[in-house]
């Protein structure tokens, strides 16, 4: 079985994508975005991509994208889309050129995006097959999280990573894991979805 937590010095770019998170914080503290009436729940990440464009394509404004976990999508749980498949969103790059800049100097990313949880939510234990499948890994770098009295926590496989700002974690999504915020302040990361075998070729470039 492949281990919970990996050594986030084992991968050098995301390393340094990490050493950024104050730039990041900074303009994701700027972001103006709205909910959008579209949400994540038991769709694979193409499917969203495909409604997101659709909804573009009928005038309609980029946003947060509600996550899964309710009916009719999770308002306390939700995700501002950036790179899919190394492929920028371009209304995510003009919103966020730094963070969107750093991201383009990492290749073998599937999924990039901004995750906001709410104070006092959680996520309930789960686990993403598809990950061990497609030979992903996932990466929590956390933006915001409470000053005090920081109650944000993963857990993976029973192992707890505290959500601090500032702070990086390499994890393997594919156990079960959870996700809670007993926190006066919403929780905001930046999500990454990677193939650990694609940055590898990259790095030796």
């Amino acid at each position: 079985m492949r281990p919970a937590f990996y050594p986030i010095e084992d991968f050098p770019m995301l390393a340094e994508l990490a050493s950024h998170w104050s730039s990041m914080q900074e303009e994701t503290l700027h972001l103006q975005a709205p909910l959008l009436d579209i949400n994540r729940t038991e769709k694979p990440h193409e499917q969203v991509v495909a409604e997101v464009q659709q909804h573009l394509l009928q005038g309609g404004e980029y946003g947060w994208l509600k996550g899964w976990g309710q009916d009719g999508g999770n308002r306390e749980w939700v995700q501002y889309p950036l790179i899919f498949q190394d492929q920028p969103m371009p209304q995510a790059e003009t919103a966020l050129p730094r963070t969107l800049a750093l991201l383009g100097q990492v290749q073998g990313l599937k999924v990039a995006a901004l995750a906001r949880l709410e104070p006092h939510a959680w996520l309930s234990t789960h686990r993403h097959q598809e990950v061990l499948e497609e030979g992903l890994l996932q990466m929590h770098i956390t933006l915001s999280a409470a000053p005090e009295r920081n109650y944000a926590y993963l857990n993976v496989a029973g192992l707890f990573h505290q959500h601090n700002s500032g702070t990086a974690v390499i994890f393997d999504g594919s156990q079960d894991h959870f996700v809670i915020n007993a926190s006066d302040a919403a929780r905001v990361i930046l999500y990454l979805e990677f193939y650990p075998a694609r940055l590898d070729i990259n790095a030796g470039r």
